[in-house]
Formats: C-alpha cells, sequence, structure tokens
C-alpha cells in the first residue's frame, strides 16, 4: 500500500478544528438535522432495466431484488458469545431494511495467527475485516485478494467522495487498490491514560501525582488501605489484560508508538533505550512487592473485567474506556449505595526527562482495512455495501445502531432529518447509561467494516461513537480530556508496510513474538537485578534477529513519509 500524501496531515487539522471537544452535540442535542439519507442511495445499486422502479429505502438505499450476502471475519479480538448477543438486532435490522444479510465471524483468539491459519489452510470467507498493511501484502502476493478499484469506480461514489483527495493514498503504484480503510480520520480525544480511583484518591488528600513514581506511591498507600476487597479476596496496585500495548505504555517516559526518535528522525527501538529499561524496572517494582496481579499477563479482558469490578484491581494503565467500563458503569448498577465520586479518573502520568507522555497516537490513514478475497462471487455487491457505510447516514446507523427504539440512542425519519435521543442523552450525561442493554438492543459499531472515527463530513460534530459527541458537556469526560489533551498526537507518518517480498518482515515479527514472552518474563522476575537481566537477554536476542536493521528500515520508511507529505 502506498503511504500518503500531504492530504492526510490536512485532514487532520481540518478535523481538529471542526471542534470535537469544544462540543459535539450534533445539531443542538435534538434538533433534527440533514442526515443525507437522499445522498446515500441511488448511486447504491444498479437501477436495472425495465419493469417497475426499484424501491429506495428511508436510508436512500436502493433494495436488492435478491439478498446481499456479506460474510466476513474481523480479525479484532473479542468474546464471541458477546458479540453474537449484540450483533443479533443489527443483524436482522440489515436483513429486513435493507435485504442484506450481515454474517460476522470474531474469536478471541490474535487475529494475526488466525488470519495465517486461513492462509494456510485455503479457508477463509469473501470479506476479511480489521487487515493491517503487512497482512494485505502477504495475501497480495499469494493472489488471494482482489483490485477493488475498478469496483470503487463503478460503485463506490461515496467512498470516494468521503475520502477526498486521500483516496490515491490507499493505491499502489499501479493504481491498485487492496483494501477500504477502517477508522480513517483524526479524532483529537485520548485513547489510553494511566487510571486513579478518585473516592480513594480524594480521600488521601490528592497528592501529587505527576511522575510513574508518584502513581506507585499513591497506589501502595491504596493497597494498604484496601488490602481486601469485600469478598475478602487480596487486592493488587495495579495489572495487565491482553488489550494493553506494551507501545501505549511506553508513552509515559516519552517514547512515540515504542521508539524514541532524534532531532534528525531517528528511531531507536524501546529495547535499545533506557526510557525502556526503567518502564521494565516501574513494573517490576510492583511485582517484587506482591503488589502486581499475578495473572497480569494471562488476563483477557473479561478475566480482567471481574477481577477490576470486584475491586480487586486498584491501579490501571490502558484504554481509558476500560476502567470506565469494568468500574463505575458496574458498580452503579449493582452498588445501592454508589455515588458518583466512585470511578476511575484518567491522567497524564509523564517520566522526569520526558518530552511528554505519548499516550495516543493517531494515523488518520486508518486502524486497519477491509479486503475482498477470491472467494467472494459477488464483490460488487459488497462494495455497494461498503458505499453505503462510508457516508454520513451509514456511519450513524452501522454507528449508533438501530434507531427509533426505546433503547436507541437517535432517532431518524424518512426525511433524511435525525435527532439524538435526549432521554438517552441525559442517562449518558448521569452515568446511568446501560451500554450492554443498549448495544444489545441496537448494535451499534457491530459492523464496523469502513467507516470514519474522524467527524462526520456532513455536519464536521458528530462522530461515529455515540457517547463521544456530548464531552463538553460530560464533566468526567470533560475532566479527562483537559488531562489528556497534551498526550494525543499524530502518529500518520510512522505507519510502516512490511511487505511479503521484504525479508526484514520475517525478522519483525520474531521480534514482536520475542517481546510478547520477553517483556512479561522481565516484569515477573523476583529481584531487579533479575529483570535488568531478562531485559537485556531480551534485548540481546532482538539484535542477534536484527533489531538495528528494523530500526534502520522503519527510520527511512518515516523519513520518505514525512517527506511525501510535505
Amino acid at each position: 500500500m502506498k503511504l500518503r500524501t500531504s492530504t492526510a496531515l490536512a485532514l487532520g487539522s481540518v478535523l481538529l478544528t471542526g471542534g470535537l471537544l469544544a462540543g459535539c452535540s450534533g445539531n443542538g442535542g435534538d434538533e433534527p438535522a440533514n442526515g443525507g439519507g437522499q445522498t446515500a442511495g441511488n448511486a447504491q445499486q444498479d437501477a436495472g432495466s425495465g419493469g417497475a422502479a426499484p424501491k429506495v429505502n428511508e436510508y436512500g438505499w436502493t433494495m436488492p431484488e435478491k439478498t446481499i450476502t456479506v460474510d466476513y471475519y474481523t480479525a479484532d479480538k473479542d468474546n464471541p458469545d458477546k458479540v453474537a448477543k449484540k450483533f443479533a438486532a443489527i443483524h436482522d435490522y440489515f436483513l429486513k431494511t435493507f435485504n442484506v444479510d450481515v454474517k460476522k465471524m470474531q474469536y478471541d483468539v490474535d487475529g494475526k495467527e488466525k488470519l495465517n491459519l486461513m492462509l494456510a489452510s485455503n479457508d477463509y470467507p469473501g470479506v476479511l475485516s480489521a487487515i493491517d498493511s503487512d497482512t494485505i501484502d502477504k495475501w497480495r502476493a499469494q493472489g488471494k485478494l482482489i483490485d477493488l478499484a475498478p469496483l470503487v469506480d463503478k460503485y463506490g461514489p461515496n467512498i470516494k467522495k468521503e475520502l477526498g483527495a486521500k483516496y490515491k493514498s490507499y493505491l499502489d503504484k499501479d493504481g491498485k487498490l487492496w483494501g477500504i480503510p477502517r477508522g480513517w480520520g483524526y479524532l483529537p480525544i485520548p485513547d489510553n491514560s494511566a487510571h486513579i480511583r478518585w473516592d480513594w484518591y480524594q480521600a488521601m488528600g490528592s497528592p501529587k501525582l505527576e511522575t510513574p513514581d508518584d502513581y506507585y506511591n499513591v497506589l501502595k498507600q491504596m493497597v494498604a488501605a484496601h488490602p481486601k476487597n469485600a469478598q475478602g479476596q487480596k487486592t493488587y496496585a495495579i495489572s495487565w489484560n491482553d488489550q494493553i500495548s506494551v507501545n501505549t505504555v511506553l508513552g509515559i517516559w516519552g517514547l512515540k508508538d515504542g521508539y524514541k526518535e532524534d532531532a534528525d528522525h531517528n528511531l531507536t527501538h524501546w529495547l535499545n533505550t533506557s526510557e525502556g529499561l526503567e518502564a521494565v524496572k516501574f513494573y517490576n517494582r510492583f511485582y517484587r512487592e506482591g503488589l502486581m496481579d499475578p495473572d497480569s499477563f494471562l488476563n483477557k479482558f473479561d478475566d480482567w473485567k471481574l477481577k477490576f469490578s470486584n475491586e480487586q484491581i486498584i491501579g490501571h494503565i490502558g484504554p481509558w474506556w476500560q476502567s470506565w467500563n469494568a468500574g463505575h458503569e458496574v458498580w452503579k448498577t449493582t452498588n445501592p449505595d454508589w455515588t458518583d465520586e466512585q470511578r476511575y479518573v484518567q491522567i497524564a502520568l509523564k517520566a522526569p526527562g520526558a518530552e511528554a507522555a505519548y499516550l495516543s497516537p493517531k494515523d488518520t490513514t486508518g486502524w486497519n482495512y477491509t479486503v475482498i478475497t477470491d472467494k467472494e462471487a459477488h464483490p460488487e455487491d459488497i462494495v455497494k455495501f461498503l458505499d453505503f457505510e462510508m457516508t454520513p447516514i451509514g456511519t450513524r446507523l452501522t454507528g449508533w445502531g438501530i434507531p427509533n427504539l426505546p433503547e436507541s440512542v437517535w432517532s431518524y425519519k424518512s426525511d433524511g432529518s435525525w435527532s439524538f435521543n435526549d432521554a438517552q442523552k441525559q442517562k449518558l450525561l448521569a452515568g446511568t447509561f446501560d451500554y450492554d442493554k443498549a448495544d444489545e438492543a441496537t448494535g451499534g459499531n457491530q459492523i464496523w467494516l469502513d467507516h470514519p472515527q474522524g467527524l462526520m463530513s456532513d455536519d464536521g460534530k458528530s462522530t461515529a461513537w455515540y457517547d463521544q459527541n456530548f464531552n463538553d458537556e460530560d464533566k468526567w469526560k470533560a475532566k479527562m480530556n483537559a488531562n489528556l489533551k497534551d498526550t494525543i498526537y499524530d502518529n500518520t507518518a510512522r505507519r510502516i508496510v512490511f511487505t511479503a517480498d521484504n525479508p526484514l518482515t520475517i525478522v519483525n515479527q520474531q521480534i514482536e513474538d520475542l517481546i510478547k514472552t520477553g517483556f512479561a518474563k522481565a516484569v515477573m522476575s523476583k529481584t531487579e537485578e533479575g529483570a535488568v537481566q531478562a531485559f537485556d537477554d531480551m534485548r540481546d536476542k532482538a539484535l542477534k534477529l536484527g533489531l538495528k536493521d528494523i530500526e534502520a528500515f522503519r527510520a527511512q520508511a518515516y523519513k520518505d513519509n514525512l517527506a511525501n507529505m510535505q
């Protein structure tokens, strides 16, 4: 995939000035706005020849005579039973309202490993989603993907319209399009942070909390004050789960996406930095003193969530939403004495000497891609559906879920006007919004094949996450965004593609595999000397594998991308 033109950064600047953080209440909260329903449709399907005019539904989608089947696997890791509950309603809605049968496969396993098994067995569906650039190149090289450019030319006017000048940056040197982006655009809100139990922190007198050492000391005091939970189970200052990234955590020590950058844009992998060692020693200190969950590197998210909501885990560094989802969103429904202060607040820890805490990298290209494989019998139908989802009204429907139900977060009329559900909005602001109930009833964001993470093009305000549309009106979101505003950075130029014919591709994967086990081993060493030795061993093994070559390759590609963005 060819990387970026100057439009990437330009898009980021335009979206940032759109004012998400300043005010995302859509259209004054409840005032209807033109959702573009009529603009999304007639280009979706061929009109056919003769006979009655084709039926166009209220979203502007031309109903196909025969059911379109979108059979896809998403490499996003999640519990399949939980996914099935949240997917059922939106599946039925699209089948009834669009005559589109969306079939989704999702597993609680590593997505790249699953894709490798699919490729080796030649057993995979017609559509794959959440596919990164490296995986695309591997599948393309084996002739398993189809070029989407001719199909987008014919059936994807809205794909081209929404991506604008950025569309060309997704084409390879031969003008071929191997994937359509997911989560593209720029959304200037935080993704990751350190978290602090707010009511307990206030009870301590709100001591200084700026550095990793500050955080350690506060959490240690919290464990001392709350050594067991209500069930008599031991508590821990900190833990880890399978959705936390080492590279993200290293942002506290001033590294960007796991690399240290000098004035000439040379990149040094965290294994070759003192900052990387300090991060390992930071976690090891918790482990050595019995303050770290011993199951940290075994926890799947659901296991971790249960421990967290049971108040066994006191501190957290990871995605901001995790302490909400596993903390007060559970407590408010299970604890009759719950108060609004009984929650976690997100903070920006920064190590001494670090320029900034770089916790939330933003790639305007998108997180990854949706591709169509050689197993798909009707790729034109898939592109027509992707074209609808790319529109603002398509994004609202797939992002916010089914409208006009009691649990719906929005209302929609056949004339294309829409409004937020004020009752649901008030629950959200009050902290009583039931996410699971709403998700199961409406299927919000359960179909994310190609809609953007950035602001929608028709109003420049609303975004695909319903609960991110009112940040200026939510006391706790406003506090989080203020605390973390300096941790967000544009990481578009850092996206590097390891192509199938690049000998460093295997080296890069070997090093990533090494880190998965090596980091855990170093953190869970019984002594600080043992942690340092395990870190050194991990680094030395990575160097033997070719870490210096990886650094040089990434740095040159990064510099080339920066030059192309001028």
